[in-house]
């Protein structure tokens, strides 16, 4: 490693090592090199400084001045430098520390919790915080350096369009797909819709970021594409995508509407889960949610319908490749031990 472009670190190791012990063939001995490459060395150093550091006799070798200033400017510098570097080593390689993870909605935030008081019973010195994200945000916060590892679904932020440097784990859990509607809907009478049915409702769809223009780049996007979680539709994988296109007509039961099976020309956005509840409720729209749901966010304005034909949600964690450390694999092995431990584990207690 080159210092400023100027000296070498090995020069400076070198150069150290002789001030401390202000002989040449014990720093010989004590770095593993020749007496020779010493003694080249510190001649090399005292041209770059355009002056004597050593005065050397048979006998003895002492400092110089400025080999005296220099040593005690560069040695506690030095130090520092070298342990900047063991911290982050010990960072990377180690688990204790903050680990901060993203979740979207209150049963996947449960989940979490349940995996964190799994990591710090084998892990002590691991601590979680949490942080809940937007649908729309995708993975911004994690190119934004808010989390470091975020739990997601395959609806959301499918791991077939991940941008490159992204790492998913394993699939954790899979959960039926139920759609989310007015509770004076038509469909809220019915005990199951197919999912080549909603092509004719309008589905709502995730906010881009503010101040983002649609297809453009951005944290959480691929280049040229908006990637899921940001886009203006809700992305479903395999495809099925096209069969819940927004942009289609509600059920002339909101006012204002085209009657059922008629484009309507537009889309309503949300860019939070409460948004998106608030424009169910009110008749704005339909949506796809995980079953859990319907138990965790169960309110009098909206009623859930089983979607039969739907790709199901499989949820898994996701991280920077870049960011890869041991607390991040810690906690993927905790969140996939507490799931082998309870087989349904949005719904389990302990």
């Amino acid at each position: 490693m080159t210092i400023g472009g100027v000296v070498e670190r090995r020069e400076i190791e070198i150069f150290l090592t002789v001030g401390e012990e202000l002989h040449f063939g014990r720093s010989a001995e004590r770095l593993h090199v020749s007496v020779a490459m010493v003694s080249k060395t510190v001649q090399k150093l005292e041209r770059s400084v355009g002056a004597a550091l050593f005065e050397r006799t048979s006998r003895r070798v002492a400092f110089t001045a400025t080999g005296r200033r220099l040593f005690d400017d560069l040695k506690p510098a030095y130090q520092e430098v070298l342990d900047a570097f063991a911290r982050a080593v010990a960072s990377g390689r180690g688990v204790d520390g903050v680990l901060r993870v993203g979740f979207l909605g209150t049963a996947t935030a449960q989940f979490v919790m349940r995996a964190a008081e799994l990591l710090r019973t084998r892990h002590p010195g691991c601590e979680i915080r949490l942080h809940e994200s937007r649908f729309a945000d995708g993975t911004a916060p994690l190119h934004d350096d808010v989390i470091d590892v975020l739990l997601i679904d395959n609806f959301a932020v499918p791991v077939s369009t991940l941008a490159p440097g992204h790492s998913a784990g394993p699939m954790l859990f899979r959960e039926a797909p139920m759609l989310a509607v007015s509770a004076r809907h038509p469909l809220a009478r019915r005990d199951a819709v197919e999912m080549t049915e909603l092509a004719r409702y309008e589905v709502l769809r995730p906010r881009a970021p503010s101040g983002q223009a649609e297809g453009t780049s951005a944290p959480g996007r691929a280049a040229g594409r908006p990637v899921p979680g940001q886009a203006a539709r809700w992305a479903a994988p395999e495809g099925a995508e096209r069969l819940f296109a927004p942009g289609q007509a509600d059920s002339s039961f909101a006012p204002g509407r085209a009657p059922e099976g008629r484009g309507s020309g537009r889309s309503t956005e949300f860019g939070s889960i409460q948004e998106m509840w608030a424009l169910v409720g009110g008749g704005h729209g339909v949506f796809p949610v995980p079953s859990h749901a319907s138990v965790y966010d169960a309110r009098p304005d909206v009623a859930f319908v089983p979607i039969k034909g739907a790709p199901a949600y499989e949820w898994r964690l996701i991280w920077l490749s870049a960011a890869d450390n041991n607390r991040v694999r810690a906690f993927s092995e905790a969140a996939c031990g507490y799931v082998a431990a309870h087989p349904d584990p949005l719904t389990a207690t302990a």
